[in-house]
């Protein structure tokens, strides 16, 4: 007995082999365009968050420099000559003075400190103060406190000599023995970070 064959019904054929690569391929590209999506969001994340590190570290930089400038004192000794000098060094490297310390750093008392800049660093160095040891005496530490410095510029506000009847104006150096300047200024480099001028003016306290 021969059977009849049933005819196909409309809507019930496969997918063709053509139709099936071509939905490969835009899964694929929409799977490359996911992807892509979301490694560039995480590389914004990361940029982010390495500029917000950065900034924090410049800010903390300068808050720590101010504090230590603020904090610093119009402290006299003689000189080879036996006259009363303030101890003060300002040239547009470096900046020497005499403050207190943060009590991690040192163990109370006043030191001299120098700040100034090499190998790309931007480095602060001090010991502790006698007025009977001279510039060269004691023993110095040393702590950076930013790399990547590519430049420093220290500059100072006030009047040459105390008898100067010009006004006070910004110079590259301080020659004034006998008192410290008004204001102290540092502009500092560094390739991708700004750095606002730090200006910070020097108390008039002193310790004989």
């Amino acid at each position: 007995m021969v059977r009849a064959r049933r005819a196909p019904r409309e809507g019930q054929a496969g997918f063709t082999l053509l139709e099936l690569v071509v939905a490969i391929t835009l899964l694929g590209l929409l799977l490359v365009v996911l992807y892509s999506g979301l490694r560039l969001g995480l590389n914004g994340t990361d940029s982010g968050e390495r500029r917000a590190e950065a900034t924090n570290r410049l800010r903390l930089v300068q808050e720590f420099l101010r504090r230590q400038l603020v904090q610093s004192m119009t402290v006299r000794t003689n000189d080879q000559q036996g006259n009363r000098v303030v101890v003060f060094s300002g040239q547009a490297d470096g900046i020497e003075f005499v403050a207190p310390l943060l009590t991690q750093l040192g163990q109370g008392g006043l030191y001299r400190i120098r700040l100034g800049a090499s190998d790309g660093r931007l480095w602060m160095r001090w010991r502790l103060y006698r007025a009977d040891e001279g510039p060269a005496g004691g023993q110095e530490r040393e702590t950076v406190l930013l790399d990547g410095v590519t430049g420093v510029e220290w500059g100072y506000f006030g009047p040459e000599r105390d008898d100067d009847q010009q006004p006070p104006r910004w110079r590259a150096d301080w020659s004034n023995t006998e008192r410290r300047p008004l204001l102290v200024r540092l502009n500092l480099t560094r390739p991708g970070e700004p750095w606002p001028d730090l200006v910070v003016a020097l108390a008039e306290g002193s310790r004989r």
